[in-house]
């Protein structure tokens, strides 16, 4: 068995976490993942296509009402993968300055584990993302008695994180899906230098989607990996299935050239799955980029295809696919259980095979 100081810490089986991947909340690949021996993790959802992504933006009732909403269902959602998974799980929020959700969230959050055995029990981690580590209130996470991670990039990001106090950090290369960040700097660099710059342990992502990939970031000096798009093609997974068919498609789509592509978001990069409205949403960008239009105009488009895709509707042309570039690697859908076991049984024989042919 494959055992790192990861599975110590979260108390798990196997060294692999959930990607966070909104706009949803994950709660059912959470509890998936979780009771698969991994590392499940609630999202921090986008505000309901209903209360307007856009108004949220720019309009302060909106924003407040937002807020409420967001607060709500991801209370709800922590609850449920609480009383339902059979492992430890995390919570991820994302930091940023555009996100003022998050004070009030985490003040949510202790409060109700407070109140709740499930997750005193459970609730191990809350992963940072997207912003400043050294947030003053941040600090009540490890008060409260549990471990505090943070999504870097880079060495300057890590150790910027590390001097804040981080019990340990994801590092995710520019191969990731979803958000990513503004220099391309890729996994097989930035997970080593990590690494051999910090002294808190380190989990590795962007473009791992196997065992391959676990014995790649164990050789690193990673401690464990960071997966996403590979747990997006799950049986479990709460994406709508559309999705994940044209993640699976990706390889025959894309036979010559990268079937993902990187736009504007609201936090910065965002890398999609090529479609309509990914296209659409480059060209956009150099426009923005150009001075032809505002941002605005950017963001406008991107939050209204944000559901599109992967919600109810499953339009898969004009909508957002949020995948990384491991996407042209997925040919099959399992269950979280089917794939930690492939993920596991593929790694050890490498490591044997390994043992036996290079000596």
């Amino acid at each position: 068995m494959i055992k790192t100081q990861i599975c110590d810490m979260l108390e798990i089986d196997y060294p692999i976490v959930q990607a966070a991947m909104g706009p949803f909340d994950t709660k059912d690949l959470a509890i998936a993942v979780a009771s698969a021996g991994g590392f499940g993790m609630v999202s921090h959802p986008a505000p309901r296509l209903e209360d307007g992504l856009f108004e949220a933006i720019q309009n302060e009732d909106a924003k407040q009402k937002a807020i409420e909403n967001v607060k709500e269902h991801m209370m709800a959602a922590i609850c449920e993968v609480g009383e339902k998974a059979q492992g430890s799980f995390g919570v991820n929020f994302r930091v940023a300055p555009e996100q003022p959700d998050v004070p009030f969230l985490l003040d949510a959050l202790l409060e109700e584990r407070d109140r709740n055995s499930n997750l005193q029990k459970k609730l191990k981690m809350v992963l940072c993302s997207a912003g400043d580590p050294t947030q003053l209130h941040l600090k009540k996470i490890q008060e409260a008695g549990m471990l505090r991670f943070h999504t870097v990039p880079s060495v300057y990001h890590a150790k910027k994180a590390e001097k804040s106090g981080v019990d340990g950090l994801i590092v995710t290369g520019y191969e990731a899906g979803g958000h990513v960040a503004y220099e391309p700097i890729h996994t097989f660099v930035a997970v080593p230098e990590v690494v051999k710059e910090v002294n808190v342990p380190v989990i590795g992502g962007g473009g791992v989607c196997d065992g391959k990939g676990l014995v790649a970031m164990l050789a690193f000096g990673a401690l464990g990996i960071y997966v996403g798009t590979r747990f997006i093609v799950t049986k479990e997974c709460e994406f709508n299935d559309k999705v994940k068919e044209e993640i699976i498609a990706a390889s025959i789509k894309f036979p010559k050239k990268a079937a993902t592509i990187v736009t504007q978001g609201v936090y910065g990069p965002l890398r999609h799955l090529k479609n309509k409205y990914s296209l659409e949403l480059f060209e956009l960008t150099q426009k923005m980029q150009r001075g032809e239009i505002s941002m605005m105009d950017v963001l406008l488009f991107e939050t209204e295809g944000t559901y599109r895709a992967k919600g109810p509707e499953g339009n898969i042309e004009d909508g957002a696919i949020w995948a990384g570039q491991a996407s042209l690697r997925i040919h099959e859908m399992l269950t979280c259980k089917e794939l930690i076991s492939e993920i596991m049984n593929e790694a050890k024989q490498i490591m044997n095979n390994f043992a036996k042919t290079y000596v």
